[in-house]
């Protein structure tokens, strides 16, 4: 059996498509491994061969899937009874019940943690310091998004915060394998915040869907961020748009999302937001675009990301204090073992 350069273009556009569908580099490498020893084994054993062992892999591949698709709900219904203190409607009632207008205050942004272990407790006990009154996470709180994942990695992290509300918008990875969220709703109920809290209005929508960013949020995000006038708007997403990466990543591949960006980008301009929280690429960088600051705040545990230049490829958080006069913002970074405060 000859490898010809058809089959050869053909492997490549495999792995392409495992790329597009998301499949980690990690797995992506392994599957081609698989693949590749399938062809040779053909060269020398023949063609029959090569067939066998890639319609193997095929059974094992959709029998995972399917396996994980069967078990995606496993455990929620017992988080969601044990998780009703979490629930956002219930977060913003008891944050409005103890609210101040008058008193100046701090909330801290972060993002990404997944369920790596180490890295995770430690950003948002360092957080904690900081003593804020509210907490705001920029999604992919789990890896698979299962509930057995939110109950072991992510609600410790909200008891270190504890009483401290977090408010978290769920990532790509927060979908399950039956992309409905199912875990992430056990435990914040929506997937969509909006609410005032002295001079700022803080607004968060779901954007790590498969379509990513879709008509009926930009609709929400119009309509909350119109309601009357207020001096501070803040948004939270998990995806940036595409022109956000522009000058920030390094390679040319974009992992923003492009419908609908136009049409963000110019609502946020157009209602003066403040700033827009983002995840996603793990690490941290910010720019101005049409005087809106948009900031990726991705580097609360996971690996960090070699899409973005060494200088930004950190853990980090970002602390926020607010008065009515003006807002005082600092970003905490982990460089070579030391937390470094700064701009």
């Amino acid at each position: 059996m000859m490898i010809t350069s058809n089959s050869m273009s053909r492997m490549k556009s495999n792995l392409r498509l495992w790329d597009r569908k998301g499949i980690p580099k990690k797995k992506r490498l392994i599957l081609g491994a698989a693949l590749l020893l399938a062809v040779l084994a053909g060269i020398q054993y023949g063609y029959w061969v090569t067939v066998f062992f890639a319609a193997l892999l095929t059974l094992t591949l959709g029998s995972m899937r399917g396996i994980r698709y069967a078990l995606a709900h496993v455990g929620v219904r017992r988080l969601e009874d044990n998780c009703s203190q979490y629930h956002l409607p219930r977060l913003i009632k008891t944050l409005k019940s103890r609210e101040d207008n008058g008193v100046p205050f701090t909330f801290v942004v972060l993002g990404d943690n997944r369920n790596t272990r180490k890295v995770p407790p430690v950003i948002y006990q360092k957080a904690r310091e900081e003593q804020p009154a509210i907490v705001f996470n920029t999604g992919d709180l789990a890896r698979f998004g299962t509930a057995r994942e939110y109950a072991t990695r992510y609600l410790p992290l909200l008891e270190i915060m504890n009483p401290v509300p977090v408010f978290s918008v769920p990532g790509n990875h927060d979908r399950g394998a039956r992309n409905d969220f199912a875990a992430y709703r056990a435990v914040h109920k929506d997937d969509r915040f909006s609410f005032d809290y002295g001079p700022c209005r803080f607004i968060g929508v779901n954007n790590g869907k498969r379509k990513r960013m879709k008509g009926d949020d930009l609709l929400y995000l119009q309509h909350e961020l119109g309601k009357s006038p207020i001096r501070y708007k803040f948004v939270f997403v998990h995806i940036p748009p595409r022109y956000f990466e522009e000058g920030v990543v390094t390679v040319e591949k974009r992992r923003g999302f492009k419908k609908l960006e136009d049409e963000f980008r110019a609502l946020m301009a157009q209602e003066q937001v403040t700033e827009v929280f983002m995840g996603h690429i793990h690490g941290y960088a910010t720019k101005f675009v049409d005087d809106v600051r948009y900031t990726l705040t991705a580097g609360a545990g996971a690996p960090l990301s070699n899409r973005l230049p060494p200088e930004m490829r950190v853990h980090n958080y970002v602390v926020v204090h607010v008065d009515e006069q003006k807002l005082t913002r600092e970003v905490v970074r982990a460089v070579n073992g030391t937390w470094v405060r700064g701009e």
